[in-house]
């Protein structure tokens, strides 16, 4: 469209985490490659080296062994150079630093207007610096921004005009989304992993400690246990600044504790966790108090504790335990971090995303929420937990705008701590042990729906009942509800309503812990009170309760007709209404759909069948 216009090609796919951005970024590069657009090379841009492995891995399989590179410099030569691909992080071409004149990978050895494509990964957070430079000087590319989180900036009245374009948002350069694909859409496809969130509030939260209470406790310094002056002690400090400006042992281990119990009571505590702090300090005391009651479980059930079960991965260290993290299930099932593993890095098998950190950005709240979001086949991971003990969820729905970027200012002298982990000025860090008790108050379980164009987290409860009752709508009776669900279109009609208003089977089914069960036992319990039944136990009771009817047919037609019964109990009521259902072996072998002629009308014995089926 662009093009045709005679206009900059710039094009931005807005995607929710995890839907594969980075696959379909190859399969745009391939088309491009096929309909001969790449006669220059191709550039995939990205900001950290885990998403240039990333990169790297899809890209490789979309084409030919040789023509995707890692730009690097070997013995003054790119290494990348006569590759298809290119891919680097802004760190590689030399784009990171504050000097603007001076000589970069990037001038060194790339000349003006030296790549067809440029694909920016995670544009949202990474378009206001000076990597900006690879776009004006290749002004002739095709420009793709790939984003999770689109990003609108407040321009502020002090802005010039060299800043205003360095850091032009998202809908300013590329201009509005050629396509877009929500968080919630993906999950109501089945695509992303369904959410349950878990409010949660440790009960000294809702205290304010005064500069006069925190005295008359004699804090500690966390970081070196010396004792910390009155004058080194703010005025105040409210449940926001907890475990970044002023350390609560007894909080930390009341939510470790809490987080641990809800870890063995769903799934056990050897699942994939992700658990955000608020300083790498905090993350200290977190790996250590998790590893602690990891250990003391394993020792009450005589059993070995798995190596590293919880560990530290923040800034100042743990990266190389990230891939065994993503991909053992035998160790490192707790990663502790600040911000290292907010964004880009693919955890399949992470089963619950845990904030016991405060934040403000809706951008990186999204962006920490989306390492949950993706499917695992292999462990038979569709959902995951979303346990918030700070009330970040609220930012559910939030609008991604941030303010203008400020230099950062040294803060000697005083300050709240924010900075202090850069090394240059470290201000006490007061901890606080006054032996109350903390508690962790539950605030109730909620789901994501889309309501007025915006992520809005809905009470399970209240979720749930609104989708049943839609259903009691069209079937106000047991009777009538299994009439209309034996009838095929009717069905489909009814799923079809429940989806276009935004009520996914699927994910209530996953959410109220009945994967096992088909979806017309989800409905029969919660709608008309029956007991639910799984898959297995419905194909029991009907093999078994229709001995009678069995007895009463030939041989061939009882074949087909338990088969029936069989198949529901591998893949519910979708295994009866698919066309693999007459090539399953035993079926096929006694003449399948036509084996029921001896019964009458074939269609009107599985509609008795499947009535005889879902009325045990």
């Amino acid at each position: 469209m662009c093009e045709s216009k005679n206009e900059p090609a710039r094009v931005l796919l807005s995607l929710a985490t995890g839907s594969r951005k980075t696959v379909i970024a190859a399969n745009l590069l391939w088309r491009l490659h096929e309909a001969g657009r790449l006669g220059k090379p191709a550039l995939f841009l990205c900001d950290r080296d885990e998403l240039r492995e990333q990169a790297y891995e899809k890209l490789s399989k979309a084409f030919p062994k040789g023509s995707v590179r890692i730009v690097k410099a070997e013995k003054g030569r790119n290494l990348a150079k006569n590759a298809k691909v290119h891919i680097a992080t802004y760190q590689t071409l030399g784009l990171d630093g504050e000097a603007q004149d001076e000589a970069s990978f990037l001038t060194n050895y790339y000349p003006e207007n030296a790549f067809s494509v440029i694909i920016i990964d995670e544009c949202h957070r990474s378009a206001w610096g000076r990597w900006s430079e690879v776009l004006k000087r290749n002004p002739d590319a095709i420009h793709i921004g790939l984003t999770a989180t689109q990003r609108q900036l407040r321009e502020g009245k002090k802005q010039t005009a060299a800043d205003a374009e360095i850091k032009a948002n998202n809908l300013k350069y590329f201009g509005e989304p050629v396509y877009e694909y929500t968080l919630i859409q993906a999950q109501e496809d089945g695509y992303l992993a369904a959410c349950e969130i878990v409010r949660l509030q440790p009960s000294i939260d809702l205290k304010i400690y005064t500069c006069a209470e925190v005295t008359a406790a004699k804090p500690i310094d966390a970081r070196t246990g010396k004792a910390i002056a009155e004058e080194e002690i703010k005025d105040q400090y409210t449940a926001d600044r907890y475990d970044h400006g002023l350390i609560l042992p007894e909080r930390i281990a009341a939510m470790c504790a809490d987080l641990f119990k809800r870890l063995c009571e769903h799934g056990g505590p050897e699942q994939k966790v992700i658990i955000f702090c608020n300083r790498d300090l905090h993350a200290d005391r977190v790996q250590i108090q998790m590893q602690n009651l990891y250990v003391q479980w394993c020792k009450d059930k005589g059993i070995t504790a798995k190596e590293h079960y919880a560990f530290k991965c923040t800034a100042e260290g743990g990266s190389e335990r990230i891939e065994t993290f993503r991909g053992s299930g035998e160790r490192c099932f707790i990663a502790c971090t600040v911000d290292l593993l907010a964004t880009g890095v693919d955890i399949e098998r992470l089963n619950a995303v845990v904030f016991f950190r405060y934040l403000e950005s809706s951008i990186t709240f999204y962006q920490m929420v989306g390492r949950g979001t993706r499917i695992h086949e292999e462990t038979q991971k569709y959902k995951f937990w979303l346990y918030d003990y700070t009330g970040v969820t609220a930012l559910f729905g939030t609008d991604f705008i941030t303010k203008p970027h400020k230099p950062r200012k040294d803060k000697s002298g005083g300050g709240d701590g924010d900075d202090d982990d850069d090394g240059k000025h470290r201000p006490p860090l007061p901890e606080l042990m006054n032996g109350e008790k903390v508690s962790i108050i539950p605030q109730g379980r909620f789901i994501l729906q889309r309501r007025e164009g915006r992520d809005v987290p809905i009470p399970l409860d209240e979720y749930r009942q609104e989708m049943i009752s839609r259903v009691l709508r069209e079937a106000a009776t047991l009777h009538d509800f299994r009439g209309l669900w034996v009838e095929t279109e009717k069905r489909r009609k009814l799923i079809n309503h429940l989806l276009g208003e935004h009520y996914s089977p699927d994910t209530v089914r996953e959410l109220m812990d009945m994967a096992d069960c088909d979806h017309f036992d989800l409905f029969a319990h919660f709608g008309y009170r029956e007991k639910a039944l799984k898959r297995v136990e419905r194909e029991d009771a009907f093999l078994e309760q229709q001995i009678p009817w069995f007895a009463s047919m030939d041989d061939k037609a009882a074949i087909v007709v338990r088969g029936i019964g069989q198949q529901f109990g591998v893949g519910g009521t979708d295994a009866l209404e698919s066309s693999e259902l007459w090539n399953v072996p035993e079926i096929r072998r006694v003449g399948g759909f036509d084996a029921l002629r001896t019964l009458g009308k074939p269609a009107e014995v599985m509609r008795e069948a499947k009535v005889r089926l879902f009325g045990v």
